[in-house]
């Protein structure tokens, strides 16, 4: 296991494969489920390892990296993201960011240009924490509870569901679950302050997004930029991704058919990264 100290949180991350350096940041807000029962970056193996060193790290207050009940910003998720790539001496690299992933890579390619070579942003959106969506208003009403009552009062009203693992991806890996089932036992053993520690961790993540919207932005754009999103993703509205491409005009887009959420776990979207990245490569640097 390898850590970096960054901003004072101990961040997990791997590297694989020589070349190309490829920064891989990975969805989701943290929380119990993914902390107790961590799945293996699966982007690990996707592109040639003779051709790409592939990183991916985990985000303070998931999975594997540190819990911080600090409050914080995109702007730290992606200062934390550039800081590992500054541990490990990588002047700029393929940036990748899906799902909740997306925003933090925007926010580096925004305001650290000159650390991106190419942007790629599989099933994400300009605007994620948007509160349109019942997911995004269910989000902003528990920010405000925090402010108002506390973050034990946010974890109480919680607290059965967080009990509750995750229903198996809409495309499950072998290992999905058994995976599941693991985490379900591991819910029930886990106290009450474990949980209300990851509920935080989760709140603290969910704080981060309020209210970024990179729209406006998205037109200054000039590195080789790649959209991929499943026609059916049923988590990040399709139109979102859509949305993305056309306000960067020189971006490619890549509609998966049928593609549910986690759209580089479908072999076309994998290919459509690997072929894309290829290209990147091939091209001389501005």
């Amino acid at each position: 296991m390898a850590t970096a100290r960054i901003g004072g949180i101990d961040i997990y991350y791997e590297t694989h494969g020589e070349g190309t350096p490829f920064l891989f940041i990975h969805g989701g807000y943290g929380g119990a489920a993914t902390t107790l029962a961590p799945r293996p970056h699966e982007i690990v193996d996707l592109l040639p390892r003779d051709r790409f060193r592939t990183i991916v790290y985990d985000r303070r207050n998931a999975f594997r990296s540190g819990y911080t009940d600090d409050h914080y910003d995109l702007e730290a998720l992606a200062a934390e993201a550039v800081g590992l790539l500054d541990f490990l001496k990588i002047d700029k690299a393929i940036v990748c960011g899906s799902s909740a992933g997306g925003p933090i890579a925007l926010q580096i390619a925004c305001t650290r240009p000159e650390r991106v070579i190419a942007l790629c942003l599989p099933n994400t959106s300009a605007f994620l924490a948007n509160p349109e969506r019942p997911v995004g208003k269910q989000r902003l009403d528990w920010i405000e509870q925090a402010k108002r009552e506390g973050d034990r009062a946010v974890f109480a009203a919680r607290a059965a569901a967080l009990r509750e693992p995750p229903p198996l991806p809409a495309n499950p890996r072998p290992d999905d679950a058994p995976r599941i089932e693991r985490l379900k036992t591991l819910l029930a053993k886990a106290t009450d302050n474990e949980l209300m520690r990851y509920s935080t961790g989760e709140l603290r993540n969910y704080e981060a997004y309020a209210g970024w919207d990179f729209t406006p932005r998205l037109s200054e754009l000039t590195m080789p930029v790649c959209v991929i999103h499943g026609t059916a993703d049923n988590t990040v509205p399709f139109a979102w991704g859509e949305a993305v491409h056309k306000a960067i005009a020189h971006s490619e887009f890549y509609p998966i058919e049928g593609a549910d959420h986690g759209v580089l776990s479908y072999a076309p979207a994998a290919d459509v990264l690997r072929t894309w990245c290829g290209k990147v490569c091939e091209k001389p640097e501005n």
